[in-house]
C-alpha cells in the first residue's frame, strides 16, 4: 500500500493557521490552534489533504493563501473544522453542555 507523504510540519502548521482564518468558525477556533494542528496532524485524513495542498500549490510558511488553493481538499478541512467547532468548549456552553458533567440547569 502507498501511503501518501506528509508536508513538512511547519508548512502544514502554517497552513492549517491559514485555512483557519477562512473558517467561519475562525473566532471560536482561532484560541484552539494548537490543538487544532496536533489533531489535524495526527489524522490521517486531514494530514494527506495538507500534504496534497501543499505539493499541489507550493504553499510554505509565510505564503498567502486563496481558497482555490485548497481544491478538492476543501471539503474535508470545512468538515473537520465544523466538527472541532461544535465540539468545542466555547461552543457547548452557549448550548449549556459545558463544563462537561454538569447537568442543565442545576
Amino acid at each position: 500500500m502507498n501511503t501518501p507523504a506528509l508536508a513538512p510540519r511547519q508548512d502544514a502548521e502554517a497552513l492549517l493557521l491559514e485555512i483557519i482564518a477562512l473558517s467561519p468558525y475562525r473566532r471560536v477556533l482561532g484560541p484552539l490552534q494548537a490543538d487544532i494542528t496536533r489533531i489535524a496532524l495526527g489524522n490521517k485524513q486531514v494530514s494527506a489533504a495538507l500534504a496534497a495542498v501543499i505539493r499541489r500549490s507550493g504553499f510554505t510558511a509565510g505564503a498567502a493563501l486563496r481558497r482555490q488553493d485548497l481544491g478538492a481538499e476543501a471539503r474535508t478541512f470545512a468538515a473537520f473544522l465544523e466538527h472541532v467547532h461544535f465540539a468545542s468548549p466555547p461552543f457547548l456552553e452557549t448550548v449549556g453542555e459545558w463544563p462537561l458533567g454538569v447537568r442543565r440547569g442545576e
